[in-house]
């Protein structure tokens, strides 16, 4: 395997200057006078992702950009009277995190919600306790809202329906989000808000949870969720305005300077994408990125005037998402086979055809495509459909057409996206926080072995990269540059699938330089290099220093992070 971040005595002592080719750089002395001057030299150990120089000494950065890396001899041509030194000791200097899958719009709905969560909630009756604390207190006639349940976390447990959370309140709209982002858990008064009874026909891809007449409360998919978030409470755009910041805020303490929303339009539309662009257009918002509009709704955004890659270095639209199942975890992610102990194999949210005729006309617009898919049946219908996409004249392998969480991947699957030039993103967590129930309750152990094969993918020479697809789970790079290298899982510490353990090297690359690929952003971030913007963070700790012991890894402080060479964050 490349090993990228390796020291090489002979790329340190190189400078990287803006516009010059690499076969001229290494011809040139070692010190460059610049009539250009640095506004801040960085100096410490840098890791900067940049196979032709993996470390480095120093750093210059003006107007938010990287001048020049290299030796403290090779950068002293760029500093001048009034360059600023900024220097770390103790740790390293890295690349800002890029975390390409997040949900920002959707997170920020219920971002003040009551914690439901399985790591606050040990069990059931924990949540239903802070359920009805939250109705005794709630406004009049305002809906009380949770978040982040997740009953696979409470293996041996009921899970939340209709007749429970009507024992709190019949006549309080209850809703609350799954951590998946999948599914609602509403009572009765919920239902009636929004006008929807046992008799009301589902919409196409969406279920509201009627069964033999009677409504579960269990209401799954966007399509059939988008109505109940009209009676949330407080959804005016300052509030999820405020929220989007609350979130940028976490991601920067985690190292993060660039994030890639994941569902834009979804709830409302264009309106959305013009919203994310006045958030990001803040002054001192800590992080920059790019989203993927909602594929149902791309005849909107195209009478709108976005065209793939309109926006601004703060903030670009992209890809066009499109999701072709549910939640492994929820028990809908589709399968080749049913879920251990249960007559399901979850389902599809489209035909083979229907999927086919989306990805057509998403090529045709000139978008690249990105698709969700988690169960391996779901997989085996998103690659049919690349497949088929890829025989028409509009399709481009080079648009970086990517499948998203692709927990479940047979060897085909691999074998089909290096073809085809398919790039998958994992969402690392199914190992380290869902990988014993997994194992043990959901899949089996032959399936879980299938989850997040990330050394595979990279034997296959693709590109791949590590997402946490929040809320679904924690913000946190270092973790899922842990668990890649790692596969320990968080309940036991047992190891899932040892063959799938990848270099701490190589795994840097998959929060760092090839997610931003992967976002369409790698001339602007992802390494530390002349040209591009200076987002940087400093760890106390080397990643690189933990290969024998990359659980380490997750435990390594952010001190500091950067955006624009300005300091965002500080521990």
């Amino acid at each position: 395997m490349n090993d990228c971040c390796a020291p090489n005595p002979a790329n340190a002592a190189r400078v990287s200057i803006s516009g010059v080719a690499s076969a001229e750089r290494a011809a040139m002395p070692q010190r460059q006078e610049s009539a250009e001057k640095a506004e801040l030299l960085v100096t410490g150990s840098l890791i900067t992702l940049d196979d032709s120089q993996p470390r480095a000494e120093a750093m210059a950065v003006s107007k938010g950009r990287i001048l020049a890396v290299g030796s403290r001899a090779d950068v002293e041509g760029f500093v001048g009277p009034g360059t600023k030194t900024l220097a770390h000791t103790g740790g390293v200097i890295m690349p800002g995190f890029v975390e390409p899958h997040v949900h920002l719009v959707s997170s920020a709905l219920v971002f003040d919600g009551v914690d439901c969560s399985p790591y606050t909630n040990k069990t059931l009756d924990a949540v239903l306790v802070a359920l009805k604390a939250a109705v005794a207190t709630a406004p009049a006639g305002q809906a009380v809202v949770g978040q982040l349940f997740d009953p696979s976390l409470l293996p041996n447990q009921a899970t939340l329906t209709l007749d429970l959370l009507d024992q709190i309140s019949a006549t309080v709209p209850i809703v609350v989000m799954n951590a998946s982002q999948h599914f609602f858990y509403v009572n009765s008064a919920a239902y009636a808000a929004v006008g929807i009874t046992a008799s009301t026909p589902n919409p196409p891809g969406g279920d509201y949870g009627a069964r033999n007449g009677t409504l579960t409360g269990i209401v799954a998919e966007a399509a059939a969720m988008i109505p109940f978030m009209k009676i949330l409470p407080s959804l005016t755009p300052e509030v999820i305005a405020k929220a989007i910041t609350g979130i940028a805020e976490m991601a920067a303490k985690q190292g993060v300077t660039y994030t890639h929303e994941a569902a834009t339009g979804a709830i409302a539309g264009p309106k959305e994408v013009d919203l994310l662009h006045q958030v990001f257009g803040q002054a001192g918002f800590p992080i920059r990125g790019s989203m993927s509009l909602w594929g149902l709704n791309l005849a909107d955004f195209t009478a709108a005037g976005i065209v793939p890659g309109s926006g601004d270095d703060r903030l670009r639209s992209q890809t066009v998402k499109w999701v072709s199942d549910g939640s492994n975890q929820g028990y809908t992610g589709y399968m080749r086979e049913n879920y251990l102990g249960r007559d399901t194999r979850g389902e599809a949210n489209f035909t083979q055809s229907e999927l086919e005729t989306h990805f057509a006309a998403t090529v045709a617009a000139g978008w690249p495509i990105m698709c969700h898919a988690n169960g391996d049946a779901a997989v085996d219908m998103v690659m049919a459909a690349f497949a088929a996409t890829a025989k028409l004249p509009a399709w481009d392998a080079a648009k970086r057409h990517r499948t998203e969480h692709s927990s479940l991947l047979h060897d085909e699957h691999i074998a089909a996206m290096a073809s085809l030039g398919v790039t998958p993103s994992f969402l690392m967590n199914h190992v380290r926080l869902w990988g014993k129930v997994m194992r043990d309750e959901i899949l089996g152990p032959e399936r879980a072995n299938l989850l997040d094969r990330y050394a595979s993918a990279v034997k296959a020479g693709i590109r791949a990269s590590f997402h946490c697809d929040f809320s679904v789970s924690p913000l946190g790079p270092l973790n899922y540059i842990a668990t890649a290298a790692a596969r320990t899982m968080a309940d036991g510490g047992e190891v899932l699938n040892a063959a799938e353990r990848v270099s701490v090297a190589q795994a840097l690359k998959g929060s760092t330089i090839d997610a931003a690929w992967m976002c369409h952003a790698d001339g602007l971030v992802g390494s530390l290099e002349a040209g591009k913007a200076a987002d940087f963070v400093f760890l106390g700790d080397d990643p690189l220093a933990h290969e024998k012991d990359p659980d380490a890894v997750r435990d390594i402080a952010v001190q500091a992070t950067y955006s624009d060479g300005a300091q965002v964050y500080s521990a």
